[in-house]
């Protein structure tokens, strides 16, 4: 199946749906983004793109909210949702199995490496939304979403202290988004991830010269970001 011949539009409204009340970060803005990017990732890497896009419009289905503890529950309405939606697009037993599996190993917390090419397409094309200028923006509207502080008075870029990202919100680069090039599985997502990693960067060194934090220096920030990847 090309991707010129998957019609999102014949499902839209009824996919926008299944997001409503999502997370902000999370919501139907994301998803599209995700499969705008699994749609170029995959059709490069040769994925099957029809377990490709559907997995990516219904990744976040089981998403919890940032400030919800019920996930058990949520992710199971989630996976209930999912597979009924799959089913009444007629998508066959083997298909729909494939979609959930990558939809159940997506998620950067549960640090599993995929098996299957569709799952690692997936996994790139989440976490390429969450670097570059949108993961800049969705990372402060979770910490809004979260009450976090925006960077820790005296050490703000880790230097001399490991990253609290429940605490802080600019811990959150050193905790993961800088990590998150290295782990890319795909050549395309590669590509695009160190394009988005070097807007991070350069955010840090621009936010640095802002706060004058400690009377560091834009070498400081390299340093810095160089060795939160190691």
């Amino acid at each position: 199946m090309s991707p010129e011949s998957f019609d999102l539009n014949a499902w839209l409204d009824d996919i926008r749906l299944l997001y409503r009340g999502a997370d902000p970060a999370h919501d139907i803005s994301h998803v599209l983004r995700v499969y705008r990017n699994a749609r170029i990732i995959g059709q490069e890497e040769g994925a099957d793109m029809r377990v490709l896009l559907w997995a990516a419009l219904l990744h976040d289905v089981a998403s919890e909210k940032k400030d919800d503890c019920r996930h058990g529950d949520s992710e199971d309405r989630g996976k209930r949702s999912a597979e009924a939606f799959l089913e009444a697009v007629g998508l066959d037993e083997a298909a729909r199995e494939k979609v959930q599996y990558a939809v159940d190993v997506h998620r950067f917390s549960r640090g599993i490496i995929p098996v299957t090419l569709e799952a690692r397409v997936l996994q790139d094309a989440d976490r390429l939304d969450a670097i570059g200028a949108i993961g800049i923006a969705r990372l402060f509207l979770t910490g809004g979403v979260l009450g976090r502080e925006f960077y820790h008075p005296d050490d703000p870029f880790c230097r001399s202290r490991e990253p609290d990202d429940g605490k802080w919100n600019l811990d959150h680069f050193y905790k993961k988004l800088l990590k998150l090039e290295s782990g890319m599985h795909t050549e395309s997502g590669k590509r695009m991830a160190a394009r988005r990693t070097a807007v991070l960067r350069r955010y840090l060194q621009d936010l640095e010269a802002e706060i004058a934090a400690n009377g560091s220096n834009s070498n400081d920030i390299h340093n810095s970001c160089n060795n939160s990847e190691n």
